[in-house]
């Protein structure tokens, strides 16, 4: 099997592995929270709130513009360059080591969600991951896109933030103002975002070396 086919396979099923998981996710907390009498916007709003989803959502759009090839709308052709599909394998690797590492112990799905939780935390991680090393060719990638890999995790922490003053919510424990303070979760964003930049020049590196053949 040729190095393109197998691209164009990976991609296939990170389309459908993702997109199907996000929906069923989506249904299940819009049901859930209509359930709690808290109504489907502030379900969709909850859902939304997710590094995670918003994330799976963006490799999943990539993952769907690569096996769309020529055919991929000019909006979803952007998706294809390889900077960034960098961006977002530095955004699902990170997601699924921060879910092993700070969340898994304090998250417990069931059911349907649980399977859910396998597709997006242990699933499309690293195989989006193997996808990337596949689909990034050494040497096209230019240091000065690297702040394509440091713009998504960036708007999501202002939204975040910003949604949690207008709507009281957070997503993370580590992102909670209202039991934290500004001062703390300030300091867990500046070490999270160390880990981005440390991890998006290391995949940068490693595509503009001759390891990444």
């Amino acid at each position: 099997m040729t190095r393109h086919r197998t691209v164009q396979r990976l991609a296939v099923l990170l389309a459908v592995l993702g997109w199907t998981a996000l929906v069923l996710q989506a249904w299940i907390s819009v049901t859930r929270h209509i359930a709690l009498g808290n109504g489907a916007a502030y379900g969709v709003m909850m859902y939304t709130g997710y590094f995670t989803i918003l994330t799976n959502a963006l490799c999943a759009a990539v993952a769907t513009a690569v096996a769309l090839g020529a055919r991929a709308s000019p909006a979803l052709q952007v998706l294809r360059r390889p900077a960034f599909i960098t961006a977002a394998a530095v955004s699902i690797l990170l997601v699924g080591v921060i879910y092993h590492l700070l969340l898994r112990a304090i998250h417990h799905p069931v059911g349907l969600e649980y399977a859910c939780n396998i597709a997006l935390h242990y699933l499309v991680p690293p195989l989006f991951v193997v996808f990337w090393w596949l689909a990034v060719p050494r040497g096209v990638l230019v240091w000065r896109d690297l702040w394509l890999a440091f713009a998504f995790p960036a708007v999501y922490a202002v939204y975040v933030l910003a949604r949690g003053e207008l709507a009281g919510v957070y997503p993370y424990p580590f992102f909670d103002v209202t039991k934290l303070g500004y001062a703390d979760v300030l300091r867990n964003a500046a070490g999270l975002s160390a880990v981005f930049v440390t991890t998006a020049i290391a995949l940068f590196a490693i595509k503009r070396s001759p390891i990444g053949r």
